[in-house]
């Protein structure tokens, strides 16, 4: 059976590292006491447990003008405080502030935390508005280290606790929380959000799947209950363990529950005066309330945006200037992390994106010395060799780590012309033998795809494609009923007709067109005539034509290296890469849109969905989860085009509380970047 751990990952890749230690801190009272918790997945009737908390390493001395509860803060907002336009920090900060030190953001084994010094800007040349992995990933309602779940400390809550059979959740909102513009944090927050957003049929904002049941429409979804300014639950029709997992990740983030009801109000006719709805109305050049509310209510991939201004959040900074091609984020003055010496997070005081035309114009603007972060495809491997020719002289150093993105992967679209009951391609890709699907992952040479496009520092071959064997790909496509070739020796569909296979993808990164390219080859080898279709680098028009089932194949990443931790669900059918869209669909309409799933369809949607009943780091979770990646690996649905990711990380030489060198996932340089700071 097959089970891919991150201990897989770092044998594949070859980078060093320990087993995973996960370690929490338990948000101190008053001043930052040097306090630990242990995770709180705890049945109800616990409560979390206060022990010792994490210790500076090697601590920088601390900014003077510490307050009565032993905090401190930048200069830059001493200065607004001391003008009188800003709160002194102990009243900013809630009664029960979040500590954090070693193992708390990364584990141990992946950073050497040092308490550090306020001040400074990061500069970034993202081709996104919304740099820096939607700007820190601070803003997690529960928090484990790194991409872990499964030790959760409250983060925006101060304290969480479950009923034994997962059924119900409480949360006790920290006292004194506030939105980053000085407004508290309160149920209202989550009432307004469920009531007045998601239960609203006028708005026309559906549930997030995470808010059903086990993540099932048919399900229902959760029922609220308000039980005063602060605590409040949630309970669900059946066990949902997986939940926990939900409030850990930053895809959601704290917006899945929590909505600033106080600033969206003013945009919502059930709240608004008339007379100032139609003066907001007409100053956004909105036709409707509902389009205003949508315009002012962006998800966090979107804060960098226009219509974010003004918008209060709970992350390490905020928007506070935007034009075309440059957008500024400012510390954010009630952020309620501190470290071991009491100093407010984040300690940078700004993060500046200078915008990049496109990825050529990003990876000049990183080599001139021009950018102090970038990871992911902010920093492709294809450049790796000017990326170190130009390190020393530019001031930068580079550290390697793992990805949090599984490679490029190609995916076979299940429902492509599912309505056509004479379709050769439904017949070839619902074949019980599958062997139309073990031909494509014999034909793949993914080490050689490794060599070629990413220097062979990916990982030993994954999943379906572990063996090349282009003589065992002809010999299956023939028994699949393909023997017969055309004039030029490509292979002819199960009635005789010309076979084309289309390979779509939106060019996101230097290495889609290689790697298409590479594929084309060694598909046409064995006798598949291959057309590539990519779409340029509009990812709308992706989504588009693959919520359309317009695609046959696609080739795309997703978040495979974070699937069994529970940060990301992105193998469901129609999250990345379309393998069957139609079917999920149906899945999530209850029926009433899409495709009903085959038999060997449906079995995925019932390990999905079983899974659901249980925390990912369970046995019971751990054990399902196996069961579905074999159920990927007998399934032709995706392929890895290469092994596991390995990826650069460029880093201002001074920056600090950096990631070490292999490290699971360049990801957390953003998601933990609100402990970065500059050294001299």
């Amino acid at each position: 059976m097959y089970h891919f751990s991150r201990r897989d990952f770092l044998r594949a890749t070859g980078l060093s590292g320990a087993a995973i230690v996960v370690i929490g801190c338990q948000p101190a009272t008053n001043a930052p006491a040097a306090s630990e918790a242990q995770a709180e997945t705890s049945p109800a009737t616990q409560a979390p447990a206060a022990v010792e908390a994490p210790q500076a390493t090697q601590p920088v001395a601390a900014a003077s003008g510490v307050s009565a509860r032993g905090f401190s803060e930048s200069p830059m907002l001493a200065e607004r405080v001391a003008a009188g336009t800003l709160p002194p920090i102990d009243e900013r900060l809630p009664v029960d502030v979040f500590v954090v030190g070693a193992g708390v953001l990364l584990q141990k084994e992946y950073q050497d935390w040092q308490d550090g010094v306020f001040g400074g800007t990061i500069n970034v040349a993202s081709v996104s508005p919304t740099p820096f992995t939607f700007l820190g990933g601070g803003g997690t309602i529960l928090r484990s280290p790194g991409q872990t779940t499964g030790k959760s400390l409250p983060n925006v809550v101060s304290a969480f606790s479950h009923s034994d059979d997962f059924t119900t959740f409480k949360f006790t909102i920290r006292k004194g929380l506030k939105w980053s513009d000085g407004v508290p944090v309160t149920t209202e927050d989550v009432r307004f959000h469920f009531d007045d957003i998601y239960d609203d049929p006028d708005v026309q904002r559906p549930w997030p799947s995470q808010l059903y049941t086990q993540g099932n429409s048919e399900l229902g979804p959760a029922k609220l209950k308000v039980i005063d300014d602060l605590v409040f639950e949630l309970t669900f029709s059946a066990p949902y363990g997986f939940f926990i997992a939900d409030l850990n990740s930053w895809i959601p983030n704290y917006e899945l529950l929590f909505k600033p009801a106080h600033y969206l109000k003013r945009f919502h006719q059930k709240y608004a005066k008339s007379e100032e709805l139609a003066a907001e109305l007409k100053l956004n050049n909105a036709e409707t309330w509902v389009q205003l509310l949508q315009m002012k209510e962006p998800p966090h991939w979107d804060f960098g945006l226009a219509r974010a201004l003004g918008l209060p959040v709970l992350l390490p900074w905020v928007m506070t200037e935007y034009k075309e091609d440059r957008t500024v984020f400012e510390r954010n003055p009630y952020f309620w992390h501190v470290d071991a010496q009491g100093q407010q997070l984040p300690y940078i005081d700004k993060v500046v994106n200078n915008r990049a035309v496109d990825r050529d114009a990003q990876v000049n603007a990183t080599l001139a010395g021009q950018v102090d972060l970038a990871v992911e495809t902010d920093a492709p491997l294809n450049k790796m060799p000017v990326y170190q020719q130009n390190a020393e002289q530019n001031g930068y150093r580079i550290v390697t780590t793992g990805s949090f993105n599984w490679p490029l992967q190609l995916f076979l679209n299940h429902d492509y012309q599912y309505e056509d009951p004479k379709s050769s391609w439904q017949k070839l890709v619902s074949d019980p033998k599958g062997k139309f699907g073990q031909a494509i992952g014999a034909a793949i040479n993914a080490a050689d795809n490794n060599k070629a496009v990413f220097f062979g520092m990916f990982g030993d071959p994954i999943l379906n494609t572990k063996t090349y064997d282009p003589k065992l790909a002809k010999q299956l496509l023939d028994e699949a009923g393909m023997s017969k070739l055309d004039g030029d020796n490509f292979r002819l569909d199960l009635d005789g007709k010309p076979f084309v296979f289309r390979l779509s993808f939106a060019e996101l990164s230097v290495e889609f067109s290689p790697i298409a390219e590479l594929l084309k080859e060694q598909l046409e080898a064995v006798g598949i005539r291959v057309e590539i279709d990519p779409v340029g680098a509009d990812w709308g028009l992706y989504n588009q034509r693959k919520n359309n089932n317009e695609m046959m194949g696609s080739l795309l990443w997703n978040d495979g290296t974070a699937w069994e931790s529970g940060i990301s669900e992105d193998y469901t059918p129609a999250a990345k890469g379309a393998w069957s869209p139609m079917t999920w669909k149906y899945f999530v309409s209850n029926g009433k849109e899409g495709r009903k799933p085959p038999e060997y369809l449906q079995k995925f949607y019932d390990l999905h969905s079983s899974r659901k009943a249980f925390p990912p780091d369970s046995e019971k979770g751990k054990a399902i989860f196996a069961q579905m990646m074999q159920w990927f690996e007998e399934n032709s649905v995706l392929f890895p085009c290469t092994g596991l990711k390995v990826v650069p990380n460029i880093l201002n030489k001074r920056l600090r509380n950096t990631q070490n060198q292999g490290a699971p996932y360049e990801l957390d340089s953003y998601l933990s970047s609100e402990g970065l700071w500059f050294e001299g």
